[in-house]
């Protein structure tokens, strides 16, 4: 399982854990939606339910993604946060300089 980011050729954005996929399907926990705000400090995301009544898992139709990618890991965090693992991720130059 891996989190990926996808654009939708809709133009709609998702973050969400792949737990399987195929030739045709993604099959995703978990999913939210990126959304663009305003704030006082410029703008900023904010990440809300993928179709919240359809559950955690949703299937999704690769001919519906337009591209996707790894996200970064502050935007992996927010989603681990959001979502209820807590679990953050930590780049490898943040634990430079630790010694055993």
């Amino acid at each position: 399982m891996s989190v990926k980011v996808f654009k939708l050729i809709n133009g709609e954005e998702l973050i969400a854990t792949v737990s399987t996929q195929n030739d045709t399907e993604y099959h995703l926990s978990d999913p939210t939606t990126i959304v663009m705000q305003q704030t006082e400090r410029g703008v900023g995301v904010a990440l809300m339910p993928y179709m919240p009544y359809a559950g955690k898992q949703v299937t999704l139709n690769k001919s519906a993604v337009a591209s996707e990618g790894s996200p970064l890991v502050e935007m992996q965090n927010e989603y681990s946060r959001v979502t209820g693992s807590g679990i953050q991720i930590v780049s490898s130059s943040a634990l430079a300089g630790l010694s055993s």
